[in-house]
């Protein structure tokens, strides 16, 4: 049996975070989760992570985000609010709140086929 590929989560607010868990584990992955991106990709599994997910606030600084996202080095789905202005970064994919799981499966796949 292969090891399911491994996503980092990041949201502040524990019912979507828990909700995208579900969701990435309906779709056969595994989740490494925090409440916001910097302990995220400071973890242990950050290394072995396909990709991550950020909710939007959960990014603690903008000034930062780009240096950690290209630190990353693997897609990024970002969930933002309807009227967020996100900075525009290369290897990141929008996905517009409120989502449904079968956007966020299908995102966090195409990223993933996308890095291979």
């Amino acid at each position: 049996m292969t090891e399911r590929p491994i996503v980092l989560v990041a949201a502040p607010d524990a019912g979507l975070r828990h909700s995208i868990e579900f969701a990435l584990a309906s779709g056969g992955f595994r989740t490494d989760s925090h409440r916001y991106a910097t302990p995220a990709f400071a973890s242990a599994y950050a290394h072995r992570a396909v990709c991550a997910v950020l909710d939007d606030e959960a990014v603690e600084s903008w000034i930062e985000a780009p240096v950690q996202f290209r630190q990353f080095a693997r897609p990024i789905i970002l969930l933002v609010s309807l009227f967020r202005k996100v900075p525009d970064f290369t290897a990141l994919t929008i996905l517009r709140k409120p989502f449904l799981g079968e956007p966020l499966i299908m995102a966090v796949r195409d990223a993933v086929a996308g890095a291979s």
